[in-house]
C-alpha cells in the first residue's frame, strides 16, 4: 500500500501518464484509420479505375441496346426516410440522395434507348405527413427542377434534349410551385427524344377520375353524337402521361414493399413487368436496374421470336403449297380452237 502522503505527490503524475498513453493510442488509431480511408479513396477515385468501370458500363449499355428496349420504365422511389435513419443523417439529406439516384438512373435509361421514364415522387396521400417534412420535400423539389432544366439545356450534359413534365393534381400545389413548374416545362418543351414524367402529387385513382371527367366533358361538348366514342383508348389519351399512358413496360419498386400504392394501376397491364427490390432507393444502383432490364429484354426477345416464327412458318407453308401445286405454263398457240359461238339472245321463230 502506498502511503497517503506519498500518493498525494504521485497521483497527478500518474493520472497524467495514463491520459498521455490513452491520447497516444487514440492518435495512432486515428492515423491508421485516416491512412486506410486515403488508400481506399485513392484506389476508387483513381482515373484508371473510374474509366475502367465506366467502360464496362458502356459495354453493358450498348449490349442491352442491341435487343428489345422498354419504351416506358417507371420507378416507385421508396426508402429515402429509412436510408436517412440508417445513415444517421437528416431527412433532407436522405431525400437529396434519392434525387441524385433518380438523375443517375434517368441518364442510364436515356442512354439505353428508353423513350420515357416516370417516377412516383409524391402521392396525394403524402400530404398527411408532418408539415415540416412536406415543406422540405417541396423545397428540394424546386431545387431539383432548376437543376434538371439547366442540365437538359446544356449540350455537354448527358441529359441534354430531355423533356420534363410534372403530372398530377396541380390544384394541391402552391402558386409558387405551379409557376416554377410551368417555367421549367417551357424550358424543356422542345425535347422529343426522351421524356421524364415526375408524378407529383399523383395517384392512379385521381388520374382515372381526371381522365373520365375530361372525356365526359368532351362528349357533352361534341355536336355530333356519333363523333365521340368513350373507349379505353379515349381514356388513355386524356390521362396525365399523354402518349405514354397506354402502357408501362417495367415498374420498379424499391425498399422491399411488394405493392403498387395506387400507382400505375391503369398502365401496368398486358405483359407489364413489375419488379421489387429490397434495396432502399438511394442505394438502388446501376447493376441492379441493369439486370431487371436485361431480364425484360430477354423474355421480350423470346416473345418476339415466337411471334415472328409463327408468321415465318405460315409463309414457308404457303410457299411450299405454291411449289407443289405449281401450274404449268402453256403456249398460246398450243391451245385448242375456241368453240363455235352460239347466240343466247335470238329466239327461234
Amino acid at each position: 500500500m502506498i502511503p497517503n502522503i506519498l500518493w498525494r505527490y504521485l497521483e497527478a503524475p500518474f493520472v497524467w501518464v495514463i491520459q498521455l498513453i490513452i491520447e497516444i493510442i487514440s492518435e495512432i488509431h486515428f492515423w491508421i484509420r485516416l491512412k486506410e480511408y486515403l488508400f481506399i479513396r485513392l484506389v476508387f477515385e483513381n482515373s484508371v479505375v473510374v474509366k475502367t468501370t465506366q467502360y464496362i458500363k458502356d459495354i453493358l449499355i450498348y449490349t442491352l441496346g442491341v435487343g428489345p428496349v422498354p419504351r416506358h420504365v417507371s420507378f416507385i422511389m421508396d426508402g429515402n426516410r429509412r436510408y436517412a435513419r440508417s445513415q444517421k443523417v437528416s431527412l433532407q439529406k436522405g431525400h437529396e440522395a434519392g434525387g441524385k439516384t433518380l438523375l443517375t438512373l434517368v441518364y442510364i435509361c436515356k442512354k439505353i434507348g428508353v423513350r420515357c421514364v416516370s417516377c412516383y415522387a409524391f402521392s396525394i396521400e403524402n400530404f398527411k405527413r408532418p408539415k415540416e417534412e412536406v415543406d422540405t420535400l417541396m423545397e428540394l423539389f424546386a431545387v431539383k427542377l432548376d437543376e434538371f432544366a439547366a442540365r437538359a439545356n446544356d449540350y455537354r450534359d448527358p441529359l441534354y434534349g430531355s423533356k420534363l413534365k410534372i403530372v398530377g393534381d396541380a390544384t394541391l400545389l402552391s402558386k409558387e410551385i405551379r409557376e416554377k413548374i410551368k417555367l421549367v416545362e417551357s424550358f424543356t418543351g422542345k425535347g422529343n427524344l426522351f421524356t421524364l414524367y415526375v408524378c407529383l402529387p399523383y395517384t392512379s385513382r385521381n388520374d382515372i377520375h381526371h381522365s373520365m371527367c375530361k372525356s365526359i366533358l368532351k362528349s357533352l361538348q361534341s355536336k355530333d353524337d356519333d363523333e365521340f366514342v368513350l373507349s379505353a383508348k379515349t381514356l388513355s389519351n386524356e390521362m396525365y402521361l399523354e402518349n405514354f399512358s397506354d402502357k408501362c413496360d417495367v415498374v420498379i419498386r424499391t425498399s422491399g414493399h411488394k405493392r403498387l400504392s395506387d400507382y400505375m394501376l391503369w398502365q401496368s397491364h398486358q405483359n407489364a413487368t413489375i419488379e421489387f427490390s429490397d434495396s432502399l432507393w438511394p442505394d438502388f444502383a446501376f447493376f441492379e436496374m441493369y439486370m431487371m432490364l436485361l431480364k425484360w429484354s430477354f423474355f421480350q426477345h423470346l416473345q418476339d421470336y415466337k411471334h415472328s416464327a409463327f408468321f415465318l412458318t405460315r409463309q414457308i407453308r404457303s410457299r411450299c403449297r405454291l411449289i407443289v401445286n405449281k401450274e404449268v405454263n402453256v403456249n398460246y398457240f398450243d391451245l385448242p380452237d375456241p368453240p363455235i359461238s352460239v347466240s343466247v339472245t335470238e329466239k327461234k321463230g
